[in-house]
């Protein structure tokens, strides 16, 4: 069931008819973050590319490194939603963790 705001951004158009990005339900968002993620494709494409990255690594790490790839992920999770609404700094966080990623 969609959230009062979710209802309200889905109808102005903005949030993807699938309502769906690659690590949440976008029906069930909590933060001002993941609405903006789910509301602008550009960032909705990074976020499923920063998932499907991510999960790849944990299932190819050994298991400190996947606890530590977990760990990590909270951290940046954090970071990333104190972005609030900002475009900008959402897609520079998203950029960055995936580039850190590709490091692994």
């Amino acid at each position: 069931m969609l959230k009062p705001l979710s209802w309200a951004l889905l109808y102005m158009g903005l949030l993807p008819f699938s309502a769906h990005a690659a690590s949440y339900d976008c029906t069930q968002t909590s933060t001002s973050a993941e609405i903006a993620v789910c509301a602008n494709p550009g960032l909705n494409r990074l976020d499923e590319d920063l998932a499907v990255l991510y999960h790849a690594l944990l299932n190819e790490l050994p298991r400190r490194q996947a606890t530590r790839l977990r760990e990590n992920q909270r951290s940046w999770l954090i970071a990333r939603n104190s972005c609030g609404a900002d475009i900008r700094c959402l897609r520079a966080r998203y950029q960055e963790r995936i580039s850190r990623l590709n490091e692994y």
